[in-house]
């Protein structure tokens, strides 16, 4: 295919610009010789001329587009032939379908190619032609292109240098500025001045070009020594005015001083003088909490000093965080803990010295606790079960003794009455059982005063709580984002301890500290800190903190180990003060109620001291105290009721009260058990508003460790119900069954058969003999006791009743007798209980009844394999039961 013509070489190297038509290029300077402004000027006008003459150049080279788009279509033309040639050279299929090894281009062996020119002749040399022009025009491009970066490059050094000038000449204009503000004590001028200096980059403040610019006649020095100097007179300035306003109470002083330290990047400083302040305030906060020996003076100093940084925390962190950034509030709280270290280690030693607690804790280490080591010297529950010749404690032994370290004792009943499982309980049948007074003994006075032990117990529990709160409050603040300003208000406000509750203390001192020194507030308290993970590094200033150590030692060395004697000397006289609520349905004593209300009430300190430290020590102690004496000791109680002498040798009234005495304490067990876990739940649920949020997971851990005692309970329980129905019922069950079965026979004819269906003897000598086996148990037992001790009496009866029918033989009439008497039987004990009866215990038995009453001409290989029963009896025996059949 022809090509269109195309135009001459010469015609097209005639539009483009020949060399001698550029412009000259100007000469290149060093930009580290230019020394002064007007030498700027000039390079800058001249490169700008430059820079426009190339463009018009450039330009003109762009606008002659006819010859662009004429090679442009030229090589569109030539694609078809460029395609087949290619296919030559290749050795591809020609157009034909022959097979072509290509055209050799190549001359031999010399590899030296033919000239396209001699093989195509004329579209060769219009190719090349056309090669040749792009060529130029790319070299051209090229050439103009390169000049171009390099004008940029000029350029952007001119301008990086015009970015020098300028700051160098804003660093002497707010070098000037400061001077000028500082000599005027215009110091928010000079604030922003010296920002203004200190936004210069470090390289141009430290160039060679600001050294010789910036320095004048009157400041000679170089920039950044100016800078410096200039800024350390700000900071000196702005301390010293800061302290002079702070002695003045000039808050508008203050707070302006402490609002421009930000401004010149003084931060730390800052913080350092306002620290510094704000200790100050702490330090001169007034406190009339009385004399030393004042019940409360301790608790009111410490809340002081709490309450007074909480305000100043709460008031201030909001500007702190405005001017210093979100955080930086911490600094602030180390400083005012610092400064409660220092008091708080005065209120620990003052606080030991005055309340003599280390005398205290000597005594504690000398109580033996005779009575619960030697539980045979308690008095028994029942008079009339003292044993001749022993020495044994009596109420006149008790009289005067104290016992006012026991709060509320007499109403402990009301308190814990929601956990009963009967009725109402009531205090008069205590005072009616006793009548006879044993010998008593005398006993000399071992330990110190409880009462002094439970009001330190109560101040140290305050103390800590007191703290523990402070400790949330502050855990919030410093790492709760955004603050939570109303919990805040609520946390200061269980921090005081207003003039009131004061008073009421001080009157009510002999009284046990309230379990939850926080308690009242609880409900106000609604708003939770933030769940989201915490680094240990934000409670350091807490953790780490001299006032935290001493409040965790107090606790530690004073308060574990007397809130331990406290507890054991408490269930010690609860032991001694037991007596039995007849009255009551199900029979409990006294030392139910008194030990757990005692135990709630050391709990609920225990909680209300906020360290999980201690909770976690003093959960393990608690358990083993529980269990040794008060469960343990019970135990032995119930032991030493029948003291190895049997019933026959008792009188009658002897023996009942033998047997109530027994089921009293299994009943107290099995009370204690749901009582534990009750109390277990409502304290998780309620638990007071003194843990960080993270230890709130291992608080409920703790407890539900606690729960153990539960299982340990209902164990003991278990153990002495066996004893007792070993002791008292299972003897019986013999003569029970041979009562029923005197003189029964199932060999019965329709005579007999008649006279037995009518008389139904079995299940009436059953249900006599049944009720006066268990007489009196039913009304004494609590439900689970009573339900485990019926299935107990019922599996031990039916097992040699099972031997008893294996060894009878049945009539046809006889057998429907057996089938009514196990059914009327069954029947009739489930009359007796609320919890489902006893009708699996009979399966065997009822078995029997099905095999025996089975149709003569019915196989009883097929009946054992198909019948689908689900057979208790063995193969063995139901061959046996058949053979009983006449």
């Amino acid at each position: 295919m022809p090509s269109p013509p195309s135009p001459s070489p010469s015609s097209s190297s005639s539009t483009l610009p020949s060399p001698g038509d550029r412009p000259p290029s100007p000469k290149p300077l060093d930009p580290r010789l230019i020394t002064s402004p007007s030498q700027i000027t000039a390079q800058l006008l001249l490169l700008s001329k430059r820079e426009s003459d190339l463009t018009l150049s450039l330009n003109s080279l762009v606008s002659d587009r006819s010859t662009l788009d004429g090679a442009l279509l030229r090589l569109q033309n030539l694609a078809s032939s460029v395609d087949r040639l290619v296919s030559q050279i290749d050795g591809r299929f020609d157009e034909f379908g022959s097979s072509s090894r290509g055209l050799g281009l190549q001359n031999g062996d010399s590899g030296e190619a033919y000239d396209l020119t001699d093989v195509f002749g004329g579209e060769a040399g219009e190719s090349l032609g056309l090669v040749e022009r792009v060529t130029r025009v790319w070299e051209t491009s090229e050439r103009v292109g390169g000049k171009v970066r390099r004008l940029d490059e000029e350029i952007s050094r001119v301008r990086e240098a015009t970015d020098i000038v300028t700051e160098v000449l804003e660093l002497k204009n707010a070098l000037q500025t400061l001077s000028g503000s500082i000599a005027k004590e215009d110091w928010e001028s000079a604030s922003r001045a010296c920002r203004r200096a200190m936004n210069v980059r470090p390289d141009v403040l430290e160039g060679n070009f600001a050294s010789a610019v910036v320095p004048t006649a009157s400041q000679s020095l170089p920039p950044p020594q100016q800078l410096e100097e200039l800024r350390n007179v700000l900071l000196h300035t702005f301390r010293a005015e800061f302290d002079a306003a702070a002695r003045r109470k000039d808050q508008q002083a203050v707070s302006r001083f402490f609002r421009l330290w930000p401004g010149i990047g003084a931060e730390e400083e800052g913080l350092e003088a306002y620290g510094d302040f704000v200790v100050d305030l702490v330090k001169a906060r007034s406190s009339n909490a009385g004399k030393p020996s004042s019940p409360v003076y301790y608790l009111t100093q410490l809340t002081s000093l709490l309450e007074a940084i909480a305000h100043i925390i709460d008031q201030h962190q909001p500007v702190v965080d405005k001017y210093y950034g979100k955080g930086r509030m911490r600094t602030v709280v180390g400083r005012l803990v610092g400064e409660s270290d220092r008091v708080v280690r005065g209120l620990v030693e003052g606080w030991e010295e005055e309340r003599r607690v280390g005398r205290l804790i000597s005594e504690t280490k000398q109580s033996k606790f005779l009575l619960l080591h030697n539980p045979a010297l308690l008095p028994p529950l029942f008079p009339s079960l003292a044993v001749p010749g022993t020495s044994q404690l009596s109420l006149g032994s008790l009289a005067t003794a104290t016992t006012s370290h026991l709060p509320n004792l007499s109403s402990a009943s009301t308190l814990l009455q929601s956990y009963a499982p009967g009725g109402k309980k009531t205090g008069t049948a205590a005072g009616e059982q006793r009548t006879a007074t044993p010998q008593p003994i005398e006993e000399e006075p071992q330990g110190p005063d409880p009462r002094d032990v439970d009001r330190v117990l109560g101040e140290l529990v305050a103390l800590g709580g007191r703290w523990a709160l402070f400790r949330r409050f502050v855990y919030g603040r410093i790492s709760a984002s955004p603050a939570n300003t109303r919990q805040m208000d609520q946390m200061g406000r269980l921090l005081t301890l207003d003039k009131e509750d004061e008073d009421e203390e001080e009157e009510a001192q002999a009284k046990p500290t309230p379990p939850g020194v926080n308690g009242d507030h609880a409900d106000e308290v609604n708003d939770q800190p933030s769940t989201q993970t915490k680094k240990e590094s934000d409670m350091e200033v807490l953790e780490k903190s001299g006032s935290q150590r001493a409040i965790e030692n107090l606790l530690k060395v004073y308060y574990e180990p007397l809130e331990l004697w406290f507890l054991r000397s408490s269930i010690e006289k609860a032991q001694r003060l037991d007596s039995p609520e007849l009255s009551a349905r199900p029979h409990l004593s006294s030392v139910l109620d008194d030990t757990f209300y005692l135990l709630k009430l050391v709990i609920q300190r225990v909680l209300s001291c906020g360290s999980l430290p201690t909770l976690r020590s003093m959960r393990q102690r608690i358990s083993d105290v529980v269990d040794r004496d008060y469960t343990q000791v019970i135990k032995r109680k119930m032991d030493a009721v029948y003291g190895g002498q049997g019933v026959a040798d008792r009188e009658r009234d002897k023996s009942k009260e033998q047997r109530s005495a027994f089921i009293i304490y299994l009943n107290d067990l099995d009370v204690s058990a749901d009582y534990i876990e009750r109390l277990l739940d409502e304290t998780r649920n309620a638990l007071p508003q003194v843990f960080l949020e993270p230890e709130l997971p291992s608080v409920r851990e703790e407890l539900g460790t606690l729960g153990e005692l539960s299982n340990r309970f209902r164990a003991t329980c278990k153990t002495g119900l066996e004893q007792l129905f070993n002791q008292l019922i299972r003897p019986r069950l013999r003569n029970l069954l041979d009562e029923v079965y005197r003189d029964t026979t199932y060999l019965l004819d329709e005579d007999g058969f008649a006279e037995a269906d009518e008389a139904d003897i079995v299940r009436k000598r059953f249900a006599r003999g049944w009720e006066i086996l268990v007489e009196g148990y039913r009304e004494a037992y609590t439900d689970h006791n009573y339900q485990a001790f019926f299935n107990l009496t019922v599996e031990t009866l039916v097992r040699p009743w099972e031997k008893m029918i294996m060894n009878m033989r049945f009539t046809e009439l006889g057998a429907i007798r057996y089938e009514r008497d196990v059914r009327g039987i069954v029947n009739f004990l489930a009359t007796q209980t609320s919890f489902g009866g006893p009708r699996d215990k009979f399966t065997r038995l009822q078995q029997i009844a099905t095999v025996i009453n089975m149709d003569a001409d019915e196989d009883p290989e097929d009946f054992w394999s198909n019948s689908g029963i689900p057979w208790r009896l063995s193969k063995a025996e139901y061959n046996t039961v058949l053979e009983q059949r006449q």
